[in-house]
């Protein structure tokens, strides 16, 4: 199989596209020609992080495909399905939290940025019918980030005021078209005009241009008191002011740092307020099982930002590192070659 791997890390990462052997399924495994794949930010830390795995090898979390091959003991999956893939790995079913053994897909595992990818059967789901191979591609890991920080420690529905931080990456995306999906009247914030245009144009009643200092306070008035809740990825200096756009009681949750891994806060600010700060990273298998049901009826589509193919990963990479006006899910369209599928 083809497979476009990582060979040399660093922030100009070098990507080489190579031939090797197609992975076989072992008991309870299945293995997936992939149509898409889709990039995330996890795709690019891992590549600023000299010495995280040995290289070479597929990043890549994202992926839905047609099951190619199944393993001993796989039941409910046979060859043709088409599905989508969790890429939560090692979390037990029924915990609210994962055991040591978590991990996510791609690296040190190889990964979706390839023909093929070797997955347990368990992580499989039907692919939404409804949806395109790249939009389908596109859901998993940041549809399920967006989910968990949304649903379940946001409490987006009906009622309930929710922020979301950084309109235009692919969880924010996300969590804007979840929240306003379930009734959640949902705020943004960016420093583009343009973005903030883009988010109304998928549920966002208002924005918000986080590089006016000023922020918190005009937020407030516009939402007659402060937020229920706030969902950011940015970390470092976004916290002092998302907590003064808090109401009283209201809850902070984080899912990532790019601003920044270190922030400081008025202590008083939270308990003074009532107020809560919650972490969070991708979800459990019950959680995603939930993201995905919700998809298959929902109103909104997933937003793709732009799609390259295989040969032109690295590319992609650069769009995701780089560009200003990226708004969405990037994408990575894979050669469709499996026996008796319609293209």
């Amino acid at each position: 199989m083809r497979a476009s791997r990582l060979v040399a890390f660093g922030e100009l990462p070098r990507f080489e596209v190579q031939e090797i052997p197609d992975p076989t399924p072992g008991p309870g495994e299945a293995v997936v020609e992939l149509r898409a794949a889709a990039l995330n930010r996890r795709d690019w830390w891992i590549y600023r992080q000299p010495g995280y795995c040995s290289l070479p090898v597929t990043l890549g979390s994202d992926g839905a495909g047609v099951v190619s091959a199944v393993g001993r003991g796989v039941t409910g999956w046979e060859v043709g399905d088409e599905v989508v893939i969790n890429p939560t790995l090692g979390w037990v079913r029924g915990r609210d939290v994962p055991g040591p053994e978590f991990d996510i897909l791609g690296a040190p595992s190889q990964g979706t940025f390839a023909e093929l990818v070797l997955i347990a059967a368990e992580n499989l789901a039907a692919r939404p019918q409804r949806l395109s191979w790249e939009e389908a591609a596109a859901i998993n890991l940041a549809g399920l980030t967006a989910w968990r920080a949304t649903v379940t420690c946001a409490k987006a529905a009906p009622g309930r005021s929710v922020l979301i931080t950084g309109a235009g990456g692919g969880v924010a995306t996300f969590a804007t078209q979840i929240a306003a999906e379930r009734g959640a009247a949902v705020y943004v914030t960016s420093s583009s005009a343009e973005k903030i245009e883009r988010a109304l144009a998928i549920g966002a009643r208002a924005g918000f241009r986080y590089d006016d200092p000023d922020w918190p306070r005009h937020a407030r008035s516009v939402v007659g008191g402060g937020f229920d809740a706030a969902v950011d990825s940015f970390g470092g200096p976004s916290w002092h002011s998302v907590l003064k756009a808090l109401e009283r009681g209201g809850v902070l949750v984080n899912f990532g740092d790019t601003g920044g891994d270190h922030s400081t806060v008025d202590v008083a600010d939270v308990y003074w307020e009532w107020r809560s700060i919650v972490g969070t990273t991708m979800g459990s298998p019950d959680e995603y099982d939930a993201m995905i049901d919700h998809v298959r009826t929902a109103s909104w589509r997933p937003i793709i930002d732009s799609v390259f193919d295989l040969d032109h990963l690295g590319e992609a990479m650069a769009r995701l590192d780089g560009a200003e006006d990226r708004f969405g899910k990037i994408v990575i369209s894979i050669g469709r070659r499996f026996i008796g599928e319609d293209a």
